[in-house]
């Protein structure tokens, strides 16, 4: 019984000297490290985080640079490459504020899949290191056949890389080489989005009247799309979205539209945040009415003012 353990213990030791991860071989960072972001910040410095000799290791070639740029607004960076290649970096306020735009973003992704009636390979869960992650077939056209892409959530911060559909020579399956680019992404990225920065907040969208409106529009706070809007719905309504707030920075202002072909009924519009009135316009007649106030942006966490019922411009 014995004699194999000097063996076994050979394998062991080997084994033991092996670097075993879940992602592709890690090259060495650049002078000063990997790239991180700003004070909270993600910045055109970040687009180094993948390099082209990453994508090679993997059988990708990867194109040259088309561009890098920052959306202040959202805090994300995008770096696409010729022939669709493309990363982007999104950090969010808060862990769950990215939770909903990254559900918000898998349902426009299923959206988009099945109005341009393409076919889904779709699968979660397929990086370790993130809290959620999905990989599926490109949404954006079909000019670039055998694109893909994958998403990627580590509490605040949110991920995307795509991959062009030429594959080479000794490059694996495109699941396969999205998975390691992300996993490197986050191994070069320990602490971003560890950590809360905002404050969360529920903005809930009324309109008081009875009857059917024919149309209401409304600003959309999860951060992937600018609104949303039902027809032909009945009275009252209510909608509530989810967002977050970073400090210093000023949101876009909470807006509700409501329209009916009725001069005599009666509407009006609520806007609260975290339960505290914005926005109000009495229920009156003309057929049309509209609530837009400011997000409340107070550091100090005393949170929104009370606003008063005022009349329709």
């Amino acid at each position: 019984m014995r004699r194999g353990l000097p063996a076994v213990l050979t394998l062991v030791f080997v084994l033991a000297g092996c670097r075993l991860t879940g992602g592709a071989d890690e090259a060495g960072p650049p002078a000063g490290g990997w790239p991180q972001p700003a004070g909270n910040r993600v910045t055109t410095q970040m687009c180094g985080l993948l390099t082209k000799a990453d994508y090679a290791k993997l059988g990708h070639v990867r194109r040259p640079s088309m561009s890098s740029t920052v959306n202040d607004r959202t805090n994300t960076l995008d770096c696409s490459y010729q022939s669709v290649d493309a990363m982007s970096l999104t950090l969010r306020p808060t862990a769950e504020a990215a939770r909903s735009y990254f559900a918000a973003d898998l349902a426009d992704h299923k959206q988009q899949l099945a109005s341009g009636h393409r076919a889904s390979v779709l699968a979660k869960d397929v990086v370790a290191l993130a809290d959620d992650s999905w990989f599926d077939n490109w949404t954006a056209g079909t000019a670039e056949q055998g694109a893909h892409e994958i998403r990627v959530r580590r509490g605040a911060l949110v991920l995307s890389i795509t991959l062009n559909g030429k594959r080479g020579k000794k490059e694996g399956d495109p699941r396969s080489v999205l998975t390691n680019l992300a996993d490197l992404v986050l191994r070069r990225l320990p602490h971003a989005g560890a950590k809360d920065t905002g404050t969360n907040h529920k903005v809930q969208y009324e309109v008081i009247g009875l009857g059917r409106a024919t149309s209401i529009w409304w600003e959309d706070f999860t951060g992937v799309n600018s609104g949303g809007s039902v027809e032909n719905t009945r009275m009252p309504w209510i909608r509530t979205v989810s967002m977050a707030t970073s400090p210093g920075t000023t949101p876009d202002e909470a807006v509700v539209h409501v329209q009916t072909t009725s001069t005599t009924t009666k509407i009006g519009c609520l806007i609260l945040v975290d339960g505290e009135p914005v926005a109000a316009e009495r229920p009156q007649t003309g057929g049309a009415v509209e609530c837009r106030g400011q997000i409340p942006v107070d550091d100090s966490g005393s949170g929104a003012q009370p606003a008063a019922y005022r009349p329709a411009a």
